[in-house]
């Protein structure tokens, strides 16, 4: 039997709402053991600050200031976590750390997560896993989707072919019909919760549309959203990845409907995106697992529904996973990957040049008691 590893999993994802923190325990294979997770969802003035130094010209010394702080609520998270569920910190090998996106052009070999990930092992005593992305990218890849391994030995059991679609700020999809790591096809898809985010953050300053009641009560615009749909982005073959904003300026005249109407048509467009990317598999599946924020919204899973033809519409939570966690359980389950030298990004998910560890640096914490102060 091979080793198992106590892994924590920290993803702040492209929606910018929090930090979630998932803890499994495996061989970087199919025995894994899904434990607990949690999330702290960011204050409204750290999420204002995050989104300053995307969209804005910040300096390097805002950038780093807004990284520690960042770093800082990661790593409490991860001391909270240990302490109200009585977990010894030895006990856990290692803390996947992905950080907070805030540049990603792999055409320029670009990619840029923060976080300090020497200041979050210190922090927590615990070595750390970080900076997943940098040597996909160097080596060709798109850096992401890196999920899609995580979703081949999560779904194993599963009738082929099996599609798995993670809807988060960005929309991606996994797609396997064998049983080799290298079968597996993966891509980003088009926007996902972004553009809903952000219009409700716009035009009525919340967080998002709760359960998409206000996206069902609108009315989608067919005329303005099928000639969107006609840019070759909605249309371009894999492997390719996207940043949240690759779709803002096309996007830009659908916020001048009524809010609910432009909600309604955000997921119609969706769906209709999902439609036209499940062509390029080689086998159209019989059913679909949804994971990610946007399975809350009713709004986005009705439209799949309505256009993904012979298609079964389910959320992960049908077949008992938590729909909530498995991004975080993923770059867990990636770090135990690292550790021992399994690839986890593949020509079929990124285009990457070679399978690759792709990145997944080590940072060890150190082990002197008065260099740990757990705080």
């Amino acid at each position: 039997m091979n080793k198992l590893y106590k892994a924590i999993g920290l993803m702040s994802g492209t929606s910018m709402d929090g930090i979630d923190l998932a803890l499994i325990e495996s061989d970087g294979r199919k025995n894994i053991a899904r434990k607990n997770f949690t999330h702290l969802a960011y204050s409204k003035e750290f999420k204002k600050n995050l989104t300053e130094i995307i969209y804005s010209h910040s300096s390097a010394l805002k950038i780093k200031e807004i990284e520690n702080e960042l770093t800082l609520l990661h790593a409490s998270l991860v001391n909270d976590f240990l302490a109200e569920n009585k977990i010894d910190r030895n006990s856990i090998d290692v803390i996947a750390f992905h950080g907070h996106t805030i540049l990603h052009n792999p055409k320029q070999h670009i990619t840029w997560q923060i976080g300090n990930a020497h200041l979050l092992a210190h922090k927590t005593g615990i070595d750390v896993v970080s900076d997943f992305r940098t040597r996909d990218v160097v080596l060709g890849g798109e850096g992401a989707p890196l999920v899609p391994i995580y979703h081949f030995h999560l779904f194993c059991e599963q009738p082929r072919p099996v599609v798995v679609l993670n809807i988060g700020g960005i929309s991606n999809i996994t797609y396997f019909t064998g049983n080799d790591e290298k079968d597996i096809i993966a891509f980003d898809v088009c926007f996902g919760n972004a553009p809903f985010d952000d219009l409700m953050k716009e035009k009525l300053n919340n967080d998002f549309d709760e359960d998409g009641k206000l996206s069902q009560s609108g009315n989608v615009d067919f005329i303005l959203a099928d000639r969107i749909l006609q840019n070759e982005i909605f249309h371009k073959k894999p492997p390719k990845s996207f940043d949240r904003d690759d779709f803002a300026a096309l996007l830009a005249p659908i916020k001048n409907l009524k809010i609910e109407d432009a909600l309604a048509t955000f997921a119609y467009m969706h769906a209709k995106v999902i439609s036209i990317n499940l062509d390029f598999l080689s086998t159209r599946p019989k059913e679909i697992f949804i994971c990610g924020g946007g399975r809350k919204n009713l709004a986005i899973m009705n439209e799949m529904k309505k256009w993904l033809s012979g298609i079964t519409v389910r959320t992960v939570e049908e077949i008992g996973l938590n729909g909530d966690s498995i991004e975080a359980e993923a770059f867990a389950f990636l770090a135990i990957r690292s550790l021992v030298g399994m690839p986890i990004s593949f020509k079929n998910t990124t285009g990457i040049s070679t399978d690759s560890a792709c990145g997944g640096v080590l940072y060890q914490a150190s082990k002197a008691a008065s260099d740990f102060t757990g705080k």
